[in-house]
């Protein structure tokens, strides 16, 4: 199925490349083209990686639950921590095959024409995009497995057996890369035009998106490298995310098969694999009063209320319990035909991929202001704009109900509990839903109390944590590359190939 996603647009972008007056050399196969435009490979590479971040499996069945948004219905392995093996090795070899292939040929194809040879700025930007691109890829892997194969990576037969660089090594890379991408873009120049899914070639949405990453790539290590993060954050915020209107998002189209691969799981499948999790619903929003539940869930079927199914439950007692007794993620009923879609549900077929959302560049700037940095507005500005942000995103626009939930004693920032880590990482994470590997990783950096150990325990072994704190390495690798994997975690990741040892910028 993610073979064909938006092949129609692809083939027309094709068509239009390669066709018009000239017919060109009789002796090259029209129908066998050495050489494919890079337009066809943006929409390509950003098609593969919206569908191999969101869909059931490294989103659903991975970092939807390790975030524990989500709680499992049956066969609960994943919710209790033990992960198919045959997934991991296939997605590390989606993100490297894939996403990450496409674009590093793109930039290839690009800097290979005429126009980056007369320094066109219009070719300079597409170097831009797919740098910014490969940029959120590779930090993305990183935030989950630790060190990569990253510098000596996409070398094809020159390298078939890559080194691996520290997380270190990795993030420094990204924040120069990232930089350079900035300065690059022309915002007065073209860029992919309709080949760009994410921005429709706008350049000026694209150097705000490379300033909100290095938002997210500097805040990240704030704990390890305080003064780069500082630097990064002062340098970057100014040309950041300013409204919703900025957010990177990959949107999905309404009929198959260019729908969302999570719309699409639960037509092939038919069943409710997923419920939302007692944490989300009832921890997280039912305490706070908070409206995005219409919009993050459905209701009960049986009950006709949010109830969160208790997260972390054995297969035995998961199968005792009927999902209809629990809210599934908003718009299940609609697939089965049961309701009508609403504009925000996520398991609609045009439901966006976010990569990035306005909501985390204000809780950002809440963080960076407790941390004294040099940066305008208050915590308790940027905290509530973050909440704002978020509210809207998902609908909900009335000022009253907004300030009603700001006003509230456990949610207003002056009087929420716990310390500014707690009361940001919170809201910070209910603003991240649906982008589960993001709010997994400031659980884990923020350390806020919120995640709960498996309420029929964990079967992965997560030491003292409630949730694993990475993932461990394709097995794969272990026997393709076995030189580089050994010397990563002996000497760069910092502790055993396991679920519980952290990442470099997770301290504790």
């Amino acid at each position: 199925m993610k073979e064909y996603k938006y092949l129609v647009l692809a083939l027309f972008m094709f068509g239009a490349v390669s066709c018009g007056d000239n017919f060109g050399d009789i002796n090259v196969d029209p129908n066998n083209p050495s050489v494919v435009p890079a337009e066809y490979l943006l929409t390509s590479a950003q098609n593969a990686m919206a569908d191999d971040v969101w869909d059931e499996w490294m989103n659903g069945r991975f970092g939807l639950l390790v975030s524990q948004y989500w709680s499992q219905n049956n066969y609960t392995d994943e919710s209790r921590y033990t992960f198919r093996q045959g997934v991991i090795n296939s997605y590390w070899g989606y993100y490297y095959d894939r996403s990450l292939r496409d674009l590093e040929e793109v930039k290839n194809l690009v800097k290979a024409g005429d126009d980056y040879a007369l320094g066109l700025a219009s070719a300079y930007n597409k170097v831009a995009v797919a740098e910014i691109l490969e940029c959120w890829m590779y930090q993305f892997m990183t935030d989950i497995w630790g060190p990569l194969p990253y510098s000596e990576a996409l070398k094809g037969s020159e390298i078939r057996t890559p080194k691996y660089d520290s997380q270190q090594e990795i993030y420094l890379s990204l924040v120069s890369r990232l930089e350079k991408a900035k300065a690059d873009i022309d915002e007065s120049a073209g860029g992919f035009g309709d080949a760009d899914v994410i921005y429709g070639g706008d350049m000026g949405l694209w150097k705000k998106f490379a300033s909100s990453l290095l938002l997210r790539v500097g805040m990240r290590m704030s704990d390890v490298d305080a003064a780069t993060a500082k630097a990064v954050v002062e340098g970057s915020y100014a040309d950041a995310f300013t409204s919703n209107g900025d957010n990177a998002v990959f949107t999905y189209l309404s009929e198959q098969p260019s729908n969302n691969p999570l719309n699409q799981d639960r037509i092939e499948r038919g069943n409710a694999d997923f419920c939302l999790s007692n944490i989300l619903v009832d921890k997280a929003l039912g305490t706070r009063n908070d409206p995005r539940v219409e919009a993050f869930a459905d209701p009960a079927v049986n009950s006709g209320n949010y109830v969160g199914r208790p997260y972390g439950q054995s297969s035995a007692a998961a199968a005792g319990e009927a999902p209809e007794d629990y809210s599934q993620p908003s718009g299940a009923m609609a697939v089965q035909g049961a309701a009508s879609f609403g504009p925000y549900d996520v398991l609609a077929a045009e439901a966006p991929v976010t990569l990035m959302n306005y909501a985390e560049v204000c809780f950002i700037l809440a963080e960076a202001k407790e941390r004294g940095w040099n940066v305008s507005g208050s915590a308790a500005e940027w905290y509530d704009a973050g909440i704002t942000a978020s509210m809207n995103e998902w609908g909900i626009t009335d000022a009253g109900a907004i300030s009603d939930y700001l006003a509230q004693a456990n949610v207003d920032y002056s009087s929420a509990p716990g310390d500014w880590k707690q009361k940001i990482g919170v809201q910070k994470w209910i603003a991240l839903f649906m982008q589960g590997v993001q709010g997994w990783s400031e659980w884990r950096r923020l350390d806020f109390d919120l995640l709960e150990a498996p309420v029929d325990g964990a079967t992965g072994d997560i030491g003292s944590k409630s949730a694993p704190v990475r993932l461990t390495y394709p097995t794969n690798e272990q026997t393709q590359n076995a030189a580089n994997y050994g010397d990563a975690v002996d000497n760069l990741l910092g502790g055993p190939d396991k679920l519980s040892t952290r990442l470099w910028w997770d301290v504790q």
